[in-house]
């Protein structure tokens, strides 16, 4: 990767092109444990899937897939956050989450983590401190994994985010 400045993060929404798909890519290899999917796939995801990208300097640093459930009642479902190594502990991820919840402001938020992923639980509760909500465990059978994006058997723990009531 290019070194990074100390710009700001802006964050976009990003667009169902081979493009897009390659940043997401090229930050999946380099974010472990991210699966590494192929462009294609990557651009499926675009089109299904509310994505983000995170940028410093035009310089693509992080992307966040999220997906707002079927009922109103349904929560805003995280799947992935993926900040490169080199620009993490700047606001980066912070910065994906705020918006992907900006974007649907009367749901909650689940997602999940394994539990060895300190920086992610770290992340989620700083995050969920940021927007006055109150973040705790769920039973991983609450909502569909792939709701969740995850794969059962890995040892991921579900978590909600409680957000406060949004003022008419």
């Amino acid at each position: 990767m290019q070194a990074i400045s100390s710009s700001a993060v802006s964050i976009r929404e990003a667009t169902a092109v081979p493009l897009d798909g390659r940043r997401m890519k090229d930050l999946q290899f380099v974010c472990p444990p991210i699966s590494v999917q192929g462009v294609r796939e990557n651009v499926s995801t675009i089109v299904e899937r509310r994505v983000l990208v995170a940028e410093i300097d035009d310089i693509h640093v992080g992307f966040c897939v999220s997906s707002p459930g079927v009922q109103d009642s349904d929560p805003l479902f995280v799947q992935v956050v993926a900040v490169a190594p080199d620009v993490q502990g700047r606001g980066v991820g912070l910065a994906l989450l705020t918006t992907a919840a900006q974007r649907e402001p009367r749901r909650d938020i689940a997602l999940a983590t394994q539990p060895d992923n300190e920086g992610a639980r770290s992340l989620n509760e700083k995050f969920a401190k940021s927007i006055g909500g109150r973040i705790r465990k769920i039973n991983l059978g609450n909502y569909r994994d792939s709701d969740l994006g995850i794969q059962r058997g890995l040892g991921y723990r579900a978590w909600i985010i409680q957000r406060p009531p949004v003022e008419s």
